[in-house]
């Protein structure tokens, strides 16, 4: 049975995996009028989640503490909330730290979930955050107003690593890095549908197009990324080819691009939605890069570089980076943007 890199992200700081599907595609929820955009960083190494000004590159001084190894990140969709997975420490301790986004404070008090979790997103009713947990095979799912935890979680595959929930808010993906499978639940009766779909190997992040009819998979010891119709459950035949390694993946707001950090080197990947076809041109960002999130206006990337614990700016437009990279927490891993900082 093979236990994945994925999973090991926190074990050397290599960082070869943990998790970024967050719902990648959809971590910038809509914004409100006269806000300013701020990037969440979950930095494994240093136990805590940084916080950038998407407007002026600055980061926050003050990091804020969660629980030990903090892999997944999502927002609700209100964004009041920020959803932190801690993969722990040891067999039993993983759990989900909350942050109030306005006041940057965590809720003294954790959530218990399973084993090494690490994807979670909210559902677009604003109701329950779904959590996969790697080692348990399973997904978890809490109620956000209250934060409790459903007595019984979900089986999925094995090796369960990225989530997403689709735009209707009807089905929620999991990648199955173990199994190199998808399992796909419904989730107003959080029962999983009993035939996987086929992916490439070690599928890891994913993110669904806004239109809600494509998941867009990375497969990370492929080195591509598998298209499935939402509708029908089926995958394209023809994987598309990308860089060494590829993790976190995101999907613009206008549906037009994806966005793929390539881990194993320097790069982030970008694929015609459309026609499915990759630009030849990688955009070279920092070492290791694993999670990528847009601005909801569509105009910048950020992409953790959890080799050198920094994110990297790009501008969507000219697809140029940053010349300048910003230094955040030890080992990042994902990386999301909130709707607005009041």
């Amino acid at each position: 049975m093979r236990r994945f890199r994925w999973v090991r992200v926190v074990v050397v700081f290599g960082l070869a995996g943990a998790l970024v599907g967050v719902a990648p595609g959809v971590s910038a929820v809509a914004g409100r009028s006269r806000c300013r955009a701020t990037a969440f960083v979950s930095n494994a190494g240093s136990g805590s989640v940084s916080t950038i000004d998407v407007t002026t590159r600055t980061k926050n001084p003050t990091d804020i503490p969660v629980g030990p190894f903090p892999v997944g990140l999502a927002f609700t969709p209100d964004g009041k909330t920020a959803f932190v997975t801690n993969r722990g420490i040891g067999v039993g301790t993983g759990s989900v730290s909350t942050i109030d986004v306005d006041t940057r404070t965590k809720n003294p008090t954790d959530i218990t979930v399973g084993e090494t979790p690490a994807g979670v997103a909210v559902t677009p009713d604003n109701k329950t955050a779904f959590v996969e947990n790697a080692d348990s095979g399973t997904v978890s799912t809490i109620q956000v107003k209250t934060r409790t935890k459903n007595p019984n979680d979900i089986t999925v595959g094995f090796g369960a690593a990225g989530l997403a929930i689709t735009p209707d808010g009807k089905t929620a993906f999991v990648t199955n890095y173990g199994s190199d499978t998808v399992s796909t639940i419904d989730v107003k009766t959080r029962t999983k549908n009993p035939n996987d779909i086929a992916a490439g190997s070690a599928p890891a992040g994913v993110a669904i197009t806004p239109d809600g009819k494509t998941a867009f998979v990375t497969n990370e010891a492929s080195g591509t990324v598998s298209t499935i119709d939402v509708k029908t459950r089926t995958k394209n035949p023809n994987d598309i080819p990308v860089g060494a390694n590829p993790a976190g993946v995101a999907v613009t707001p206008d549906g037009k691009s994806a966005l793929i950090a390539n881990y194993g080197g320097v790069t982030v990947s970008t694929i015609d939605v459309k026609t499915r076809t990759k630009n030849p041109d990688d955009i070279t960002v920092g070492s290791q890069p694993f999670g990528v999130a847009v601005t909801s206006n569509g105009k910048t990337a950020l992409v953790s570089n959890s080799g050198d614990g920094t994110v990297s700016t790009i501008d969507l437009t000219t697809r140029t980076k940053n010349a300048t990279d910003i230094a955040v927490g030890s080992g990042p891993i994902q990386v999301a943007v909130t709707p607005c900082r009041r």
